[in-house]
């Protein structure tokens, strides 16, 4: 009999330790319960809003999408390594949110498209937010504002001095942005080029009249060459904002995005990003910062 005693004992032992068992898995937090880090700025963690920031919680990266060929903001660098100012931008709002940079490298054409297929998380391109963009897609506060500029020989030999003055002449532009069409409303000879720089030289050395570019751009392009002799006349009333793009549905990552550009704008660390491609240029920094104070 006390063997019978013993073993029952025993058992109900381990019916209450299976039982405990069971009880303890259940209070554990599943994986997709995890919240995000106070850095994220989500609180509390809304996971049925698109489920983008929580799938990148679990992988431990965010999946961002850039052109790859847009230099000085996106393109490779030394080593053949992908750099600029948006992918440096990119990199640092993807660590303020304790997660890694995972780049996903497409052409302009695609990186829109690309959210709605969910092949990425987030674009950071030099997209603008525009109100006939926001019916599919989302916006992050902007990161970056800017707006065309004329580029012409700083001898002033041609007397192109303003938009209207490019009429009949030979101007060089990217073909995929919307100069093009600043260029035909004023009836230049439009001459597609892909780079600024390829541009500049070829103004420099007569081959073009004019080019029209981003007054950043412009600006990188003289921190690179100081002395070419080239220099912007005229800037558009245009001011384009430059934000990061999401598919629709997912406001904790817009949340998330937006809250880390903002830390950034208060650690220095958007500001070196910012230094390092267009230099201590205050008339040209509208980042959130600013907008912040006024």
């Amino acid at each position: 009999m006390r063997g019978t005693k013993s073993i029952r004992w025993i058992s109900l032992a381990c019916l209450f330790t299976l039982i405990g068992s069971i009880v303890l898995t259940g209070c554990t937090p599943n994986s997709n319960d995890r919240v995000p880090t106070p850095n994220m700025g989500v609180n509390p963690y809304r996971v049925n809003t698109g489920f983008l920031l929580r799938n990148a919680v679990e992988r431990g990266t965010l999946r961002i999408a850039t052109e790859r060929d847009y230099p000085p903001f996106s393109y490779h660098g030394t080593g053949g390594r992908l750099t600029g100012f948006d992918v440096e931008i990119a990199e640092e709002v993807a660590r303020h949110m304790e997660l890694r940079a995972e780049f996903v490298e497409t052409e302009w054409e695609n990186l829109l498209p690309g959210l709605t297929e969910g092949k990425y998380d987030a674009v950071f391109n030099q997209i603008e937010d525009r109100p006939d963009r926001r019916a599919l897609y989302d916006f992050s506060v902007a990161y970056l504002s800017s707006t065309p500029v004329l580029l012409v020989r700083s001898s002033g030999e041609d007397q192109i001095r303003t938009f209207s003055d490019i009429k009949g002449k030979r101007v060089g532009l990217n073909p995929t942005g919307i100069y093009k069409d600043m260029a035909k409303k004023h009836g230049a000879d439009i001459v597609p080029i892909k780079y600024i720089s390829d541009a500049a030289h070829k103004l420099a050395n007569g081959e073009l009249d004019a080019v029209i570019s981003d007054q950043l751009s412009v600006t990188n392009l003289k921190q690179q060459f100081p002395d070419l002799p080239v220099a912007a006349s005229e800037s558009a009333d245009q001011v384009f904002e430059i934000s990061a793009a999401f598919v629709k549905g997912n406001p904790d990552l817009v949340a998330a995005v937006d809250n880390a550009l903002a830390t950034m704008q208060q650690d220095g660390t958007y500001l070196t990003i910012w230094n390092k491609y267009f230099g201590d240029a205050p008339m040209s920094y509208k980042g959130i910062h600013d907008r912040k104070g006024k």
